[in-house]
């Protein structure tokens, strides 16, 4: 390949293996990729959404998921204990495996906030499964919306919840437009 008076630095040769540094023509890694307009965008939206969600489950739950809140959930679901246990038994039972479900969820979400933010591409694919698991509850939460003496939370936080459900469906559209039309986080192939 030789120099023309018209290559300027940075430009990508015609097969997309070679960048122009001013001087000679250095071969792109395998692998590499640009930004585009959507790249951090998207990992800010990622990171913010998955942070808020983090800290908001948790606090959700911390306020509202109590003996009084989940004694009337599980008895508006009809539940009954086996026999041997006591009501209460189960009601602690619920109790510690909600907060622990919930501190284990913001926990990979924290973890997808910080990759997502720092642009990790292995962290899109987890981004990806994750909002697409987000988005799932979009349908799942209308029933407990329609039910919500099930739930040991409040009808505002189960409408939060969808809310937040339905942007993590936003988002996972739109991961999905962008690997789709350029690759993970929308970064394109060099000279593409």
């Amino acid at each position: 390949m030789s120099q023309s008076p018209s290559t300027a630095v940075g430009q990508v040769s015609g097969d997309g293996q070679f960048r122009w540094d001013g001087a000679q023509w250095v071969p792109i890694p395998k692998g590499q990729r640009e930004p585009t307009p959507w790249t951090r965008p998207m990992q800010l939206a990622a990171a913010g959404l998955f942070a808020f969600e983090a800290v908001y489950s948790v606090v959700t739950s911390l306020i509202f998921i109590n003996h009084d809140s989940m004694l009337k959930a599980l008895q508006a679901q009809g539940t009954q204990p086996p026999s041997g246990t006591s009501m209460d038994t189960l009601v602690s039972i619920g109790i510690a495996t909600a907060i622990g479900f919930v501190i284990f969820i913001a926990i990979l979400e924290l973890v997808a906030a910080a990759g997502s933010f720092l642009g990790w591409r292995w962290m899109f694919w987890a981004a990806l499964i994750l909002f697409g698991f987000g988005g799932l509850g979009a349908l799942t939460n209308i029933g407990t919306l329609g039910r919500p003496t099930t739930s040991p939370l409040p009808v505002a936080a189960l409408a939060v919840s969808e809310l937040l459900s339905l942007a993590s469906l936003g988002l996972f559209v739109w991961m999905l437009v962008g690997v789709i039309k350029y690759g993970p986080w929308a970064m394109k192939k060099p000279g593409a």
